[in-house]
């Protein structure tokens, strides 16, 4: 099989556009009819950087039908499978870096949207509402073989990478700009992809200038991560033979072992439990997910005892985008999910969690206060929570104050080292009174605070002074002043609490933006029809 990379001279300036646009249409022009494959840069149709949203679509909405009428004609006159990459609208009118491959007859074969969209593509406007879709990456086959794809900041995700890899693609496609990163890192990274995904990896990108010391470099690697071809800052046309595109490295399964497939020599290996979480069950973190939210109080405790995996796995799996949960310190200094200090409302025990080790704790029923089904449920620490939930919701833990400041004060600490250890930090945020973000503030700045009510008129004051992000109002002690306050200090506001639709619509015309609920599926389904 023979791939021909282009690599066009890079527009350092959008006047410059229109010249680098034609250099690549007189290379894909003469390309010649022994070629199998075309790969085109990242933005075809628009390649320099662009001051706004509005200069970039002008010019690439003018340049997009030139563009793809003569990836067409390549196609069919080299009887080639051509991959461009270019900026354009989707059905809805919004703006997508799209890589479109083309069969040998110049018809559509499929599309790959971006994954992974730069801070600049989004000042620049370009969708990326798809990202979170719980869907693989795009294998795209064509005349037989597998075809992934990668565009540009793509590259930096190796989580990204294996996940191609086990979709055993035969090449990865990779377009891209990558203007400021050295040669030593592009080449590490498509022989990384080519080795990890066992394909054939071809990258296409700009020249950036005969002595620039970053970007360019056009290259191909082979399964093996071997480079077969490279092109430092040239212009022009990359050819380069691979051989049967199909071809897969074998190795030796371990030292002197038997030959083994390179994929599944890393696959059988693989143990995801010990990586960050990720997957199709995540969420975007407590800054990115949209508001206004329902947050589960207790878990779903209308079904299930309340503070217990089973309400809190309840609500997720019925889409809680939050939920709460309270936490105190055992006696030997286990933090513990439970809503009071002491022990006689939720469970079979007596006294105070402080005044108990957390093995006591383990043997009592936290169950059957709520029903005789849930006999024998045990107690869960906030490692058992976040293990088994990370990253699938956001997190409102509620920090209570303990006997002593000195206890409050390890109990934050604890928490937030937890926090880390899940790798839940940016989704979480601890609720609690004044004295509790004054240790937050101080032990711990980096997570979220929410300042909770305290008695007085004081919280928004309060969470102003604490540098809070949010306020939990608690009803009836507030207003649409005290809303209006806190918006207007940049902190956003829940509310606690409403198991009634129509109080809650009420607390959403309100601007309340986050609603704690007992009953979240009846809330959750009036909310929606709002």
């Amino acid at each position: 099989m023979r791939v021909v990379v282009i690599q066009p001279p890079y527009a350092h300036s959008p006047e410059a556009a229109e010249a680098s646009f034609q250099f690549l249409l007189r290379q894909l022009a003469e390309c010649s009819p022994d070629l199998d494959l075309i790969l085109l840069p990242e933005y075809a149709n628009a390649p320099s950087a662009w001051p706004d949203a509005e200069s970039l679509r002008a010019f690439a909405a003018s340049h997009t039908e030139p563009l793809l009428a003569a990836a067409v004609n390549a196609a069919r006159r080299c009887q080639a499978i051509v991959a461009v990459n270019f900026a354009c609208p989707d059905a809805a009118g919004n703006w997508r870096n799209t890589t479109r491959v083309l069969d040998w007859h110049g018809n559509v074969a499929g599309e790959y949207f971006k994954q992974h969209l730069t801070w600049g593509e989004r000042q620049l406007q370009m969708d990326d509402s798809y990202v979170t879709d719980a869907t693989p990456p795009a294998v795209i086959e064509v005349d037989g073989l597998r075809l992934a794809f990668l565009i540009c900041y793509d590259c930096y995700f190796d989580e990204y990478v294996a996940n191609l890899a086990r979709l055993r693609p035969d090449l990865v496609l990779i377009s891209a700009f990558q203007r400021g990163e050295r040669p030593e890192v592009l080449e590490t990274q498509v022989q990384n992809c080519a080795f990890h995904c066992n394909a054939f990896a071809v990258r296409a990108s700009y020249s950036m200038g005969t002595n620039a010391a970053t970007g360019g470099h056009s290259m191909v690697a082979s399964p093996e991560g071997r480079l077969l071809a490279k092109f430092g800052q040239e212009t022009g046309r990359l050819e380069c033979e691979l051989g049967i595109p199909t071809r897969k490295h074998m190795r030796s399964n371990t030292f002197g072992g038997k030959p083994i497939d390179n994929f599944q020599f890393i696959e059988q290996g693989r143990t995801p439990w010990a990586y960050r979480p990720a997957g199709p069950m995540t969420v975007r973190n407590d800054l990115q997910l949209p508001y206004p939210r329902i947050c589960a109080h207790r878990g779903f405790n209308t079904i299930a005892s309340e503070n217990s995996l089973p309400a809190f796995g309840a609500a997720i799996a019925l889409g809680a985008e939050e939920i709460e949960f309270d936490i105190h310190l055992s006696k030997d200094g286990t933090v513990v999910s439970c809503h009071d200090d002491v022990l006689e409302r939720v469970s079979d025990g007596s006294g105070r969690i402080a005044d108990h080790p957390f093995a006591e704790l383990r043997e009592m029923d936290f169950g059957s206060k709520h029903s005789a089904r849930f006999q024998g449920l045990r107690l869960p620490t906030m490692e058992q929570i976040l293990a088994k939930f990370a990253r699938h919701c956001i997190f409102n833990v509620h920090v209570k104050d303990q006997p002593t400041p000195e206890l409050s004060r390890e109990l934050v600490t604890k928490a937030a080292a937890l926090l880390h250890r899940h790798d839940c930090a940016e989704h979480a945020y601890f609720m609690g009174s004044p004295a509790i973000h004054r240790l937050a503030l101080e032990l711990c700045p980096e997570i979220h605070r929410c300042m909770g009510y305290d008695g007085t008129d004081q919280i928004v004051t309060n969470a102003i002074e604490y540098k809070c992000h949010k306020v939990q109002l608690f009803k009836p002690y507030f207003d649409q002043r005290c809303i209006d306050r806190a918006h207007a200090h940049g902190i956003l506001c829940n509310v606690f609490w409403s198991d009634e639709p129509e109080e809650a619509r009420r607390f959403l015309q309100m601007g309340i933006d986050c609603i704690l609920t007992n009953d979240y599926l009846q809330i959750a389904r009036a909310l929606k029809r709002y």
